[in-house]
């Protein structure tokens, strides 16, 4: 409903200074064929580092069928629930002695692209505090101070001990990504340095492609932005999102938080509105479309067992 209200308000406020559908039909189909295989590509490297962490990190074994339903099942489950919460559940397909350890498994998998995501953002935030700083409301005096203020409070939390920290994390963080750092450290634990770079490598290849796909797409609407300021806008919108699980699959902070970002790049409101349109249906709802007949195949699986 939250999204549904910030995406109508979006969309009015666009309409209000451009109109939408002449915008739109500008766009050049041609362009879809590179951004399908960007997509794909992006996917591809989700799946293949679920397929990796289950295998490598879980020692599991489970059948390939059981792993694509599980991650298209997954994406169907994100489309519903708030902040794509609903690919955690990734693990509940499989089978009942293992859904716990394989839901620990997807927490990891969404880790690293969280990590992924929460570093790239903040440096795209960055890039806007220096390139644009009326824009973003500070000034790069006060970013000095704000990351002064940051390595002096990094310096006084490690003369604590490990246990004091731990306690506060345990007060001041969500209970849920508490657990997620815990789970992370465990599953983690012994393993190899590769394994972490190599996971690590696949979520920042898949948050690279599907940036590109957005940026192809407004390239469709005669908008070139394929450079570092294109990639720095997406990227801070991508952080917003995720700082703002408040609706199904972020539909609306998402629209909302690129047109904000593009535009001081000097993109078209419009044109980047409906790029997001573009890149939300290929990107998120065919996956999930595609996803229903894995929720059909865990129903019909759960009511045998």
């Amino acid at each position: 409903m939250v999204g549904l209200i910030v995406i109508i308000l979006i969309i009015k406020h666009i309409q209000a200074k451009e109109d939408i559908i002449p915008v739109l039909s500008q766009f050049d189909m041609a362009m879809l064929l590179p951004v399908f295989i960007f997509i794909f590509l992006h996917l591809g490297c989700l799946f293949i580092m679920w397929r990796t962490i289950i295998l490598d990190i879980g020692k599991m074994n489970p059948r390939y069928g059981v792993l694509l339903h599980s991650f298209l099942g997954g994406r169907t489950l994100g489309f519903i629930t708030p902040g794509n919460s609903g690919e955690l559940l990734k693990g509940m397909f499989f089978t009942t002695g293992t859904r716990l350890k394989s839901t620990s498994l997807s927490m990891i998998h969404t880790g690293y692209s969280m990590l992924v995501r929460i570093v790239l953002g903040v440096l795209a935030v960055i890039y806007f505090f220096i390139k644009t700083p009326m824009a973003v409301k500070i000034n790069i005096k006060l970013l000095v101070v704000l990351v002064l203020i940051a390595v002096v409070g990094m310096i006084i939390l490690i003369k604590f001990k490990r246990e004091k920290i731990e306690a506060y994390l345990d007060c001041f963080l969500p209970s849920l990504l508490v657990e997620f750092i815990h789970l992370f450290k465990t599953q983690l634990q012994g393993k190899s340095f590769i394994h972490f770079v190599t996971f690590l490598s696949m979520a920042l290849a898949a948050n690279l492609l599907v940036a590109m796909a957005f940026m192809v797409i407004l390239a469709g609407f005669n908008i070139d932005v394929i450079n570092i300021q294109g990639l720095m806008a997406f990227e801070a919108a991508y952080l917003i999102t995720s700082l703002l699980p408040i609706t199904p699959s972020g539909i609306g902070i998402r629209e909302g938080s690129r047109v904000y970002f593009f535009a001081l790049i000097g993109c078209n409101q419009t044109a980047v509105l409906c790029a997001s349109i573009i890149l939300f249906g290929l990107n998120i709802m065919v996956p999930a479309l595609l996803g229903i007949g894995s929720l059909k195949y865990f129903w019909e699986k759960n009511s045998k067992e």
